[in-house]
């Protein structure tokens, strides 16, 4: 364009200067070619900029013989070819300045949301006569790994082959862009939402067919986000998050694709100062742990403690994870705050291992962290920072995480596993893990939900539900833990079914770290034996016959005959581990009374439920 005005100047230059410079009136027909050039200069300086408004590609006008020609690419190239895309791609940030992604060629966000807001408004509905429209976000699943396995270089080769294979399955109306790194979105002119399903069904067919990166087939995976105008969203950024929001909604439940259904938090004020006010607080400390014990049924003795995560704000107070963790992971930055926990938390098990508690402490891990393989260095660096043996963490997993990313997350797994780290399976029975995967899970225990313990003392299917996975997990060679223990029937209950460790209020509600220690002590206090118990096995394996001795730290019953000493060690007060279903001589193969009775030996007086 500047060329060609340059050319009317000069044409005007040469035939008026001459003239003026003699006197001599410009010729008539020289002056009519003067205005005619003027005439189509201003009209195409008008059309381009009329292109660059609408977002229209001078090179996506041209016919493939009329693009060869213009611009020296085959007429044989595809749209999306590396040379059609550079030049095109060069082509559009000339026009329009930014507004697209060099990548794959297609229109950026920005761009994007301009056409959406315009067809919203009625500018684009009046002039194309539509009267609804759809907008689908889609957004490629694992592409992390792809890139941590194949490198960048290929994961900008899949991102590329992605975006030819949605423009070549949409009709000219349509309009794609990328609008994210790993996400493309598709606007839909003039069609019902039953018609925009079957488009993003579509979409998601022609990504079936692997794409060879590196000699790898790797099959693009996607899940499809859909809002449909009016009814969800009168504008375009209402009408865009909606469509994240579904679109996040089919990831979590790996269906592929889904439909705005409202009901979830809207994107609103409140939800962007909660995201602003977590990000401070993992900065400024305001993210605080507490630690729930978990206790020994083989001799009541504490065996280690479950880091769980609290927000200290400094207006509101404490605020517990469901009022958070939702929007954290929401925000990214889940993996920054499993790293800050599990440093927090070594570093007060670190404590209390100097002053003469080895427990071990449980840390949650969610899905989004245990599928990055780079975590088990993260792990084994924090326990060498703190001074530890891998045997002082667990790491605990929901069934859920293991089902989103299997194979990831098994690798991780047993990475951890292999160091030296045990693996706990939690909310066991709340998920969708089958038997199947209990068989083949790489873990070391398995922790029964509440729920089932809610129960347990008025409800005998409860009951057996209980006693059942407690054998089947000793089958599987797992330790088991109950959590959610409330009563002391139900620790009574637990004992005579051989169950490994409880955790629940029954034992303690959760306290600051500095506590923990002093708790113990109490612990003791509280823990009664009779005289006459017999003594339990030491740790070892099952039929070793490896020697007994009896427990050295509790006290006797109020009545009993003798106070055994040592009270004040802390360091008996905790539990060294033992194997699945270790069980003293006289309650394996014992009846479910003698087994209870037994149990009784070193009951926990009845005032502890009340604490």
């Amino acid at each position: 364009m500047p060329a060609l005005v340059a050319a009317v100047v000069a044409v005007g230059a040469l035939a008026v200067v001459p003239a003026v410079g003699t006197g001599r009136p410009v010729p008539p027909l020289v002056a009519l070619s003067l205005v005619a050039l003027t005439v189509i200069a201003v009209i195409t300086v008008i059309a381009v900029l009329a292109m660059v408004v609408i977002g229209v590609n001078p090179a996506d006008r041209l016919n493939p013989a009329d693009r060869a020609g213009a611009f020296g690419v085959d007429a044989a190239d595809p749209p999306g070819d590396p040379d059609y895309r550079s030049v095109s791609a060069r082509l559009r940030l000339r026009l329009r300045r930014g507004a697209v992604d060099d990548l794959t060629g297609l229109p950026g966000r920005r761009h994007f949301v301009d056409v959406v807001g315009r067809c919203l408004t009625g500018g684009e509905h009046r002039a194309r006569g539509t009267t609804s429209l759809a907008l689908l976000v889609i957004d490629l699943d694992r592409m992390r790994d792809v890139n941590g396995a194949l490198g960048h270089e290929h994961g900008d080769r899949l991102l590329a082959a992605v975006g030819r294979r949605l423009r070549g399955a949409l009709s000219g109306s349509d309009l794609l862009a990328r609008v994210d790194g790993d996400a493309f979105a598709v606007l839909l002119r003039g069609v019902d939402l039953a018609r925009a399903e079957q488009v993003a069904r579509r979409l998601r067919e022609v990504l079936e067919r692997p794409v060879p990166l590196a000699d790898t087939p790797v099959r693009p995976e996607v899940s499809v986000g859909i809002a449909h105008a009016p009814e969800h969203g009168r504008d375009a950024l209402e009408l865009f998050g909606h469509a994240e929001e579904a679109m996040y909604l089919a990831k979590r439940g790996r269906c592929g694709q889904s439909v705005y259904a409202g009901g979830h938090p809207p994107i609103n004020r409140t939800r962007l100062r909660l995201r602003a006010e977590v990000r401070h607080a993992l900065d400024s400390g305001q993210i605080e742990l507490s630690y729930q014990p978990k206790a020994d049924l083989r001799s009541g003795r504490i065996s280690g403690v479950e880091a769980l995560v609290r927000w200290r704000h400094p207006v509101d107070g404490v605020r517990p994870p469901d009022a958070f963790l939702a929007e954290i992971e929401r925000a990214g930055l889940m993996p920054k705050l499993t790293v800050h926990v599990l440093d927090q938390a070594l570093a007060d098990c670190a404590r209390w291992h100097d002053r003469g508690a080895p427990l071990a402490v449980s840390v949650n891990v969610p899905a989004s962290v245990i599928v990055d393989c780079a975590f088990v260095g993260v792990v084994r660096a924090a326990l060498a920072r703190h001074r530890l043996p891998p045997s002082a963490l667990i790491v605990e997993v929901t069934e859920d995480s293991l089902i989103v990313a299997r194979e990831l997350a098994w690798g991780t797994l047993a990475g951890l596993r292999r160091f030296g780290v045990r693996v706990s399976l939690d909310d066991y029975g709340t998920g969708f893990c089958s038997l199947s995967y209990l068989r083949e899970l790489p873990a070391d225990e398995v922790k029964l939900d509440r729920t089932f313990l809610r129960d347990l003392d008025r409800d005998p299917a409860a009951a057996e539900i209980v006693r059942s996975t407690v054998s089947l997990a000793h089958a599987l060679r797992l330790r088991i833990v109950a959590e959610g223990v409330e009563t002391q029937r139900s620790w009574v209950s637990l004992a005579a079914w051989q169950c490994d460790e409880v955790q629940g209020y029954f034992l303690s509600r959760p306290m600051a770290g500095d506590r923990v220690v002093g708790w113990l002590r109490e612990w003791g206090s509280r823990l009664a034996v009779r005289p006459d118990a017999e003594p339990w096995a030491t740790p070892g394996p099952a039929d070793t016959g490896a020697a007994h001795v009896p427990i050295a730290a509790p006290v006797v019953a109020p009545g009993a005959a003798r106070r055994v000493s040592g009270v004040g060690a802390v360091g008996t007060l905790v539990a060294p581990p033992l194997r699945p279903g270790q069980w003293s001589a006289g309650f394996r193969g014992g009846s479910l009374a003698s087994a209870g009775q037994r149990a009784v030996d070193y009951r926990v007086q009845a005032d502890l439920a009340a604490s």
